[in-house]
């Protein structure tokens, strides 16, 4: 019986493991997605700005868009500069992804 839980403690650990950066028990991190080539003289704070979220609890219910269009239509933003993403978890309790985008 202790070895087919720590099988299975195992296999939700290997879940928890994806491609980039992630705490096991908690995150809370931001990083860029990849450029768009697009080249800007403007500060970024002056682009319009556009989120999409998407959320999941347990690994059991996903839902949400978070994807590149989505935040653009969020933001009404024809030309994407930056993009940056958003992960927020909490072991597999709960977890959010959250796209920004940035441009006109």
């Amino acid at each position: 019986m202790k070895k087919i839980i720590l099988c299975l403690a195992l296999f939700v650990l290997l879940l928890q493991a994806p491609a980039n950066a992630m705490g096991l028990f908690y995150t809370d991190t931001t990083y860029p997605l990849l450029a768009t080539g697009v080249k800007s003289t403007k500060d970024i704070s002056c682009l319009a700005k556009g989120t999409a979220s998407a959320l999941n609890v347990l690994f059991i219910v996903q839902v949400g868009d978070a994807g590149l269009s989505a935040a653009s239509r969020d933001g009404n933003i024809k030309q994407v500069y930056f993009a940056d993403v958003n992960e927020q978890s909490v072991f597999i309790f709960f977890k959010r992804i959250t796209t920004t985008v940035y441009g006109e």
